[in-house]
């Protein structure tokens, strides 16, 4: 059965300016705003006083439990941030039973999207819970105010479609395709066509014009959606990038902005698969998306060791099925990675 767009319902998503201020006027009373504490400076202003604040510290599952024992007197809840606060809000939310309303302050990844909260035990991500939004409010002020790059960054939860379809490809012709999982081409084709629709308009994209917001919300919509109504299927959406992501981070036990780790990722993994990585790379620094590991603070030294371990990496934790499970990262390959995305950014 071809599976179709309306298969997948979508969150009330409303665009408009000064949203942020109509908080008071129909959020219920009592509210906990969840943020970061170096957002509230900028937005403070726009939140009523009698607001409660939480800020984000930690992604760790029992520190988000510990926490949630210490609120109380709460009647709704309101996501103010990028991935963190957006996940955290959803976490409060499904464990409290209480209503949301999600306010993404930039385009950085899909998470204001996505049901489940990307919460953390240890050196992986986990997926848990249930919330939906009243409401995602996209306050075109508030994204345009955005650092560019953290804008431009979600280009890694889109981009990531495309090696995303390759593993599970690459899974289906080896016959290693999860059986809850098969391999679903109208799905692929879907997921691609957003990919592609960025690639298509980078330019958009880079100015974050009135249409490149439209046309990342698009693509990230259906990225947050699709998980769920793909029944919980990642399938078309994520792979061997985000792994690369997973083992960076546990290597060096550093947290890093997801875009520019994750289209490190992207590139690595097209490389892997020899496919696409010519076009992806220079989408990428089309847009000034530097993935150098300079540009993160750390060193070639790092990602390599992360390549290395890879595989162990994924059959560890048991992550689905791809490349990273069979391809050999030799050192011509990292020495060739590396002098490829050091020569695109160097000029």
């Amino acid at each position: 059965m071809a599976f179709k767009e309306s298969d997948v319902p979508q969150f009330t998503t409303v665009f408009g300016r000064d949203l942020l201020g109509e908080l008071q006027n129909f959020v219920l009373p009592k509210m906990l705003v969840v943020t970061m504490e170096d957002l509230f400076p900028l937005f403070g202003g726009a939140l009523p006083s009698e607001a409660q604040l939480y800020f984000v510290r930690s992604l760790e599952r029992a520190a988000l439990e510990s926490d949630l024992a210490r609120l109380s007197n709460i009647a709704s809840i309101v996501g103010l941030g990028g991935g963190q606060a957006i996940d955290v809000a959803k976490y409060f939310s499904w464990r409290l039973g209480l209503p949301l309303f999600q306010f993404p302050t930039s385009l950085s990844v899909d998470a204001v999207f996505g049901h489940r909260s990307g919460v953390r035990k240890g050196d992986i991500v986990s997926y848990v819970g249930w919330a939906v939004p009243e409401t995602v409010y996209v306050d075109l002020g508030i994204i345009e105010a955005a650092p560019r790059l953290l804008n431009i960054g979600g280009v890694g939860d889109v981009f990531c479609f495309i090696t995303g379809v390759m593993d599970w490809r690459y899974a289906e012709a080896r016959g290693k395709c999860e059986p809850r999982w098969p391999y679903d081409d109208s799905l692929a084709r879907i997921s691609l066509s957003r990919a592609e629709a960025l690639l298509a308009e980078l330019d958009e994209i880079k100015e974050m014009s009135p249409r490149g917001i439209s046309l990342m919300v698009d693509a990230l919509k259906w990225g947050g959606a699709s998980y769920h109504g793909a029944g919980w299927n990642p399938r078309h959406i994520e792979g061997v990038e985000h792994y690369i992501f997973y083992a960076l981070e546990a290597l060096t036990g550093r947290r890093f902005l997801h875009g520019p780790a994750v289209c490190l990722g992207l590139v690595l993994g097209a490389m892997m698969h020899g496919a696409r990585d010519d076009e992806l790379l220079r989408a990428l620094t089309h847009l000034g998306m530097d993935i150098r590991p300079s540009a993160m603070k750390i060193e070639w030294i790092d990602v390599f060791a992360a390549m290395r371990g890879l595989r162990d990496f994924v059959l560890r934790h048991d992550l689905a099925f791809g490349i990273a499970n069979e391809f050999e990262v030799t050192e011509p390959f990292l020495t060739a990675a590396r002098d490829r995305i050091e020569g695109a950014f160097a000029a």
